[in-house]
């Protein structure tokens, strides 16, 4: 069975570019509504087949992808009559969510019952990596698996690395997610002590940038936290959501900064749920 004719579920802030990637390679993609009519009705504009039920799409598809917000969507989409039971044997799952392993571990019992073949390939790079294709693809599964996926992951991702089983990507994921919180309010407090003590924030990034603080946060957000522009790029809300994640993961564990950090995102969450998660560095600069 081929992979050009690709199904895609959930067209959000990083499904939509992602899904846009593999249009400009050439590949057959299938949405459906009505969750993102917006999202749908763009794509269907650049060549998409758009479908008015979950139920066509999937019996269009050879191989499908889904990005959703959380585990309770993994659960009512992947383990729904709709789609469980509407892919065909050979088929492939691509399953990119930020999640848990135990979730995937579920969805992947289920999918092997039917034959379906499974890849656990949750992506780091945030939005600005989806609208270039360079995302970060860690893939839970089998070396055959991902060879089946390298042509459709390759449209959308610069690095793509087998990492172990299905379920280890979900780990891998759910581990970068702990440092990359735990590191933007880091880089908010470097940012505020820079502000007081009247540092450049170009002449900061320059030199932190080639020492040993060197951080992806502190280069990358800095601009737009010194501006207080907290426009969406990845959700506040979701990064608490993965956070959660990392945290039960780590349960029986000493966690202290990651701990602390939850905590942090927790309270901010109210005021800075919907925007991007740079907007907990509210709570840490001074206005």
């Amino acid at each position: 069975m081929g992979t050009k004719r690709v199904g895609f579920i959930g067209l959000g802030a990083m499904g939509l570019p992602m899904a846009r990637n593999l249009l400009r390679n050439g590949f057959e993609l299938h949405v459906a509504g009505p969750r993102s009519p917006g999202s749908v009705e763009a794509l269907k504009k650049e060549g998409a087949y758009t479908h008015a039920f979950l139920s066509d799409m999937i019996s269009h598809c050879d191989v499908l992808i889904t990005i959703l917000p959380e585990d309770r969507e993994i659960k009512e989409v992947l383990l729904s009559p709709a789609v469980l039971g509407g892919l065909r044997s050979g088929s492939l799952l691509i399953e990119m969510t930020s999640g848990s392993p135990e979730m995937m571990k579920r969805v992947h019992a289920a999918y092997q019952e039917k034959q379906i073949l499974v890849l656990d390939a949750p992506v780091s790079g945030g939005t600005a990596g989806a609208e270039k294709g360079t995302l970060t693809v860690m893939a839970g599964g089998t070396s055959e698996v991902l060879e089946r996926a390298r042509p459709v992951l390759e449209a959308m991702a610069q690095n793509i690395f087998l990492v172990g089983s299905v379920g280890a990507g979900k780990a891998i994921k759910a581990i970068n997610q702990m440092l990359a919180g735990i590191h933007m309010i880091a880089a908010a407090e470097a940012l505020a002590l820079a502000e007081k003590l009247d540092i450049d924030i170009e002449m900061l990034k320059e030199v932190i940038g080639k020492s040993s603080g060197a951080s992806w946060m502190l280069l990358n957000k800095s601009n737009s936290i010194s501006t207080r522009d907290f426009s969406l790029g990845f959700k506040h809300r979701l990064m608490k959501k993965d956070m959660q994640i990392a945290a039960a993961e780590g349960a029986d564990l000493t966690l202290p900064l990651a701990t602390l950090a939850l905590q942090l995102y927790k309270m901010s969450e109210r005021d800075c749920g919907e925007q991007d998660f740079s907007a907990i560095s509210k709570f840490i600069l001074a206005e």
